[in-house]
């Protein structure tokens, strides 16, 4: 009768070992791991191109804003409605044109006062001095005040677009239109006999002391 093989020698034939598992087991993940570390540099790659892409555009973007921003600054003189050229004098914001506008406003004073005047001068020379105040305002006084209507008629336009179109060129806040501002003028001066004139040189000169400090 023979003896059972010891159980030492199953063992090797019926189980592995550890040592023979732990290559195996070690391998899945490397080979899983391999895959995905490729993927993350391609990814990697791609982003940083899209950043690159992202800031070309932006630049491109800040550039286009720049040239539109210069585009659309403040108005130059180029930009101002300024049909007639160089025809009238240029001036600049510091000049005296727009004395001729105030000049507007006080001729008008004067003139009443004037008038107020030869009314009483005329029933004075009619009951003490037969008529020499009367005269003297008729040969001088009214001739004079007839000379200063015309150069006034003839200027106040004038100085209304010289100093509009000076201070539309300036850096002021108030860019008047000259061509507007002439041509009301003009009308003023033509069709109202300066009844609106000093409205308007008022008005005017109300605007430039807010955009300018003068007068």
């Amino acid at each position: 009768m023979t003896s059972p093989p010891p159980d030492d020698a199953e063992s090797p034939a019926n189980e592995s070992t550890p040592a023979d598992e732990s290559p195996r087991a070690n391998e899945a993940p490397q080979s899983e791991n391999a895959q995905p570390v490729s993927d993350r540099r391609r990814v990697a790659t791609d982003a940083d191109a899209g950043n690159v892409d992202a800031a070309t555009d932006a630049d491109a973007r800040n550039v286009d804003v720049d040239a539109h921003s210069t585009a659309t600054g403040p108005a130059s003189s180029s930009e101002v409605n300024d049909p007639v050229g160089d025809l009238p004098p240029r001036a600049s914001v510091d000049s005296r044109w727009w004395y001729w506008i105030a000049a507007i406003p006080l001729s008008v004073v004067l003139g009443v006062v004037l008038a107020v005047l030869f009314v009483g001068a005329f029933f004075f020379d009619l009951f003490l001095t037969g008529g020499i105040a009367t005269a003297f305002g008729a040969i001088v006084v009214f001739p004079l005040l007839g000379l200063v209507g015309l150069v006034l008629t003839v200027l106040f336009p004038v100085a209304t677009y010289v100093d509009a179109r000076a201070i539309a060129e300036s850096e002021a806040s108030w860019t008047p239109d000259p061509l507007v501002w002439g041509l009301a003028a003009l009308a003023t001066v033509v069709l109202t006999a300066f009844t609106l004139s000093v409205v308007l040189a008022l008005y005017y000169l109300y605007k430039r002391h807010v955009a300018v400090g003068t007068p």
